[in-house]
């Protein structure tokens, strides 16, 4: 699989700025995933992952069409993750449109 190094790029970026959330980033009529988060991803759901990337620094990826974002997210958030999306725009920049954060409750125990 064919992977550009912007894409790569711009979603690490992405992921410093919310390193608790699995990423979902647009890509064209399709929502990618990279890495740990890709994995994550893929327990939880069965998505099939990839190689991508330079053979020398490779990149685990995974994608699903845009349109099945809200039933991926959903399923995130009841497996307890925090979402963030980042959604591409006319010009093809993509930026966190969109953070879905789980709250864990504490357990009082007397």
């Amino acid at each position: 699989m064919i992977l550009a190094s912007k894409l790569v790029t711009r979603y690490r970026e992405l992921k410093q700025e919310m390193p608790d959330c699995v990423l979902l980033m647009q890509v064209g009529a399709f929502m990618q995933v990279m890495n740990d988060d890709a994995k994550t991803i893929s327990e939880i759901t069965g998505l099939k992952l990839q190689m991508a990337g330079d053979v020398n620094a490779p990149v685990i990826v995974g994608g699903f069409p845009k349109s099945g974002l809200d039933k991926y997210i959903g399923k995130l958030v009841r497996a307890g993750h925090s979402v963030a999306v980042a959604l591409q725009d006319e010009d093809k920049q993509r930026h966190i449109e969109e953070i879905i954060r789980v709250q864990v409750q504490q357990v009082n125990k007397e």
